[in-house]
């Protein structure tokens, strides 16, 4: 992988955030749909920050950070937290291009959330649909906690609610 580097996310990213999340969506239908609006769907209100990671330039993943309320399965996760709702920090909209998997992207997109003055003073907590597939072994190898699991909030464009997992970071 060439030399990596995680930025904060400006307006100027969104354009080739959007190119990255196509090729991700293409290859794995993350999100299961396509946003009519991917623009909006990358900032959605919540937001507490948002991170690429740039490999010579080129778009090659994305994190935000949001308000924990907004991750499946919140109170359970925050229970186990022992916070309030709002001693929570959610990750969300972590995606790394096809050809830049298995470089260490999403780990150090992750490791840059964890630092970021944004998350002082609150937990970290994900949901991610519980299929076993990559993003599940990534947080658990991660030494993520796994905390719960159960239907989504939201539907498949089947109209069937996935089954999700949540967990609470290391640290």
């Amino acid at each position: 992988m060439p030399d990596l580097l995680i930025a904060p996310r400006h307006t100027a990213h969104l354009d080739r955030a959007v190119e990255a999340l196509r090729l991700v969506h293409e290859h794995d239908r993350y999100p299961l749909t396509w946003p009519d609006d991917p623009h909006a769907w990358l900032t959605p209100e919540g937001a507490l920050g948002a991170w690429v990671a740039l490999a010579d330039g080129v778009l090659v993943g994305h994190v935000m950070l949001v308000d924990g309320k907004l991750v499946e399965h919140a109170d359970r996760l925050a229970e186990a937290a022992g916070v309030s709702l709002t001693g929570l920090a959610g990750i969300s909209r972590l995606f790394v291009t096809p050809a830049a998997r298995g470089t260490g992207v999403a780990s150090a997109l992750l490791e840059r959330v964890e630092d970021a003055p944004t998350r002082r003073g609150r937990r970290l907590a994900l949901d991610v649909v519980d299929d076993g597939g990559p993003a599940v072994r990534l947080y658990e190898r991660l030494g993520w906690t796994r905390v719960t699991d159960g239907p989504a909030t939201w539907t498949t464009p089947a109209g069937t609610r996935p089954h999700t997992a949540a967990y609470l970071s290391p640290r």
